[in-house]
């Protein structure tokens, strides 16, 4: 359904050699193992977690025993950072294979196998329901022109033609690229309409902590039983290879969810849930550095806009966000023709969307010294487009 080779494989269900690849990671991957000198690309918050200390210098005994005197269960850490029940909470391997928990656990099984997926959007996370025997139909949360990457806000008309043909919603409320949030109002309609049309509301969440104590701050969970909330240790935290996630939802919707995972997955790695336990009481950390980034990268990105004459106003929040090159300039040639020849790897926006032709994601969230010096290299790439 789209029509970019960068951007996301949306349509009918699939399987065998049919199955689409996510074209966007055959692109970025190799770059990425090819090394750069500057990488405003990262999609996750690079936390410096010292295992040393965290393990007191050694292997844990029990790293690999899930049957320990006390009682390994990551339901029980989720629910009390997060304020529910451990019998609302499930678990699986990042956020990627808990959406298909949630999925598999929320989908009115009267209505026909479609989703509708927020767009634009991670391709893993608009693709993925294809695999389960499902066809994808976009909506769309978008800008009002080509120089706004601010607080995108739902195209409701776009839900509203499709909600009677689907049997769940995907959102993912703090949006990838532009690092917003979405407006509350908007959070409301979209939770109202799913409940109306009686389907299941699934929420990927993977960056929502980056707003915890702030207004931000709305779990799409706490919107009402057919509402679910899905997030892991992986962007914000820096723990991505532990692959720990879960979900958060209703107590009937967190059964069906840990039935999916003992359907599909036996049981979670013993190993990971070992490491994430170690971390658990440390998670604010990250959460503070991300801040702490902020203050002192942020101005240099905006100065450097500024000097290239680019409007932009950064989200509240997060490690990222969505810069509006020239209409004229396309952000795949951008990213491949200029950037790579200052050292420089960004991210084009045509990933999450072929409508977003002329915007760049990038990170702010590395070390301050190399931040200084990407923004110089990210400068030089800028003068190239006057």
């Amino acid at each position: 359904m789209e029509d970019h080779p960068l951007s996301p494989n949306l349509g009918e269900s699939v399987g065998g050699g049919e199955f689409p690849p996510i074209d966007y990671l055959e692109w970025y991957v190799p770059r990425l193992q090819a090394g750069v000198s500057h990488d405003l690309s990262q999609s996750g918050f690079h936390f410096p977690w010292d295992w040393q200390k965290l393990s007191g210098g050694k292997m844990p005994a029990d790293l690999t025993n899930p049957f320990t005197e006390t009682p390994l269960d990551a339901r029980e850490w989720v629910a009390k950072r997060e304020g529910v029940k451990p019998s609302q909470v499930a678990g699986g391997h990042g956020v990627s294979q808990s959406l298909v928990f949630a999925l598999l656990s929320v989908m009115n099984p009267e209505k026909p196998r479609k989703v509708a997926v927020e767009m634009p959007s991670y391709a893993p996370v608009s693709q993925f329901p294809r695999a389960l025997g499902c066809e994808v139909l976009p909506f769309w949360r978008g800008p009002k022109n080509s120089d706004d990457c601010g607080s995108w806000r739902i195209d409701r008309d776009s839900l509203q033609s499709i909600i009677d043909d689907v049997c769940a919603v995907i959102t993912t409320p703090v949006q990838n690229p532009t690092g917003w949030m979405m407006d509350e109002d908007d959070q409301q309609w979209l939770s109202d309409i799913c409940s109306d049309n009686d389907v299941g509301l699934i929420s990927d969440e993977v960056y929502l902590d980056t707003t915890k104590g702030t207004p931000h701050y709305r779990p799409m969970h706490k919107y009402g039983p057919h509402c679910v909330s899905v997030n892991s240790l992986t962007k914000c935290y820096g723990l991505g290879p532990l692959r720990m996630g879960w979900i958060i939802g209703s107590e009937k919707t967190a059964t069906n969810a840990l039935r999916v995972m003992n359907n599909m997955q036996g049981m979670l790695a013993t190993p990971s849930l070992r490491l994430a336990e170690m971390a658990w009481p440390y998670l604010d950390e990250p959460l503070a550095l991300i801040e702490k980034r902020r203050e002192t990268n942020l101005q240099h990105l905006i100065d450097v806009l500024s000097a290239n004459s680019i409007e932009w106003k950064p989200p509240p929040t997060g490690i990222f966000g969505c810069i509006p090159l020239p209409p004229y300039v396309d952000c795949q040639r951008f990213v491949e023709d200029i950037c790579s020849k200052h050292g420089v790897l960004a991210t084009p926006a045509l990933m999450f969307s072929s409508k977003l032709p002329n915007m760049v994601r990038v990170a702010w969230g590395g070390e301050p010294e190399a931040f200084v010096a990407a923004m110089d290299a990210f400068d030089s790439c800028l003068q190239e487009l006057k």
